[in-house]
């Protein structure tokens, strides 16, 4: 641990300065309801783009976070966004299979993120498969097959997609119910990706009462395979701002 590096008790877990990964992701593209993202982000204050919401499926092997499971997994439901003078995403829905990456998004960065357990599976030949369930309740299922023809959509048409991620982060009162502290926050690490493999994917989303993605009812514009070999956190490689004060 870093000095500095947390500042919870010596007695509990604080989360570390510097962390690295790889990731290998599968990025399906969608487009949903434009009406209904707008309702999601309503209390945000943020500019929608478009209508398209990426569902990424990310695998993280090595993740130093999760040493003692060997890998951490994430789903990030995205959306690209414009605040101020920012052209970047914020994630509608996130999942995350690691109980110090959950602690360390929400606290920190103002995450969604929510506990999951998940499936993974690659093959040699590129093909990919996957789930995500949280606290036994099946939300999501993925079947990536490449295929050189297939179309390409990412987030945006924008040659120079978003980057980073805004967030609104809100702490509850100690002694009662209301806010006692909100923030707009930007976080941004360098990731380079691989060159986009194209491919087909079945996409299947399950109904769940308190994890309403069906509601979304997404169109499936695009599916790509991608990895990075580096993913590295910590204020030496990263730009993190408080973009807005809002409570107090």
């Amino acid at each position: 641990m870093h000095p500095g590096g947390g500042v919870n008790p010596p007695y509990s877990p604080a989360y570390p300065l510097e962390w690295e990964t790889g990731i290998h992701t599968v990025e399906v593209v969608t487009r949903a309801d434009r009406g209904k993202l707008q309702r999601l982000l309503a209390d945000t204050g943020f500019e929608l783009v478009n209508d398209r919401v990426a569902f990424r499926f990310m695998l993280s092997p090595g993740h130093t976070l999760s040493l003692y499971r060997g890998r951490m997994f994430d789903l990030m439901v995205t959306v690209a966004v414009r605040y101020r003078e920012l052209y970047t995403q914020t994630h509608i829905y996130m999942y995350c299979s690691d109980p110090m990456g959950i602690v360390a998004g929400r606290e920190l960065y103002g995450y969604t993120k929510k506990d999951c357990d998940f499936e993974f599976h690659e093959d040699e030949d590129g093909r990919v498969a996957g789930s995500v369930t949280r606290r036994s309740v099946p939300l999501a299922a993925f079947s990536f097959t490449p295929e050189p023809g297939a179309p390409l959509v990412r987030l945006t048409d924008d040659e120079q997609q978003p980057g980073g991620e805004l967030h609104v982060r809100r702490l509850p009162l100690p002694d009662g119910v209301g806010v006692a502290y909100s923030d707009v926050v930007y976080r941004r690490t360098p990731i380079q990706n691989s060159e986009p493999i194209r491919g087909r994917v079945d996409l299947q989303l399950h109904p769940s009462e308190f994890d309403p993605l069906t509601d979304l009812e997404p169109e499936i514009l695009s599916a790509q395979s991608m990895k990075t070999p580096v993913y590295g956190g910590g204020f030496a490689v990263e730009d993190r701002r408080l973009i807005e004060r809002r409570v107090p």
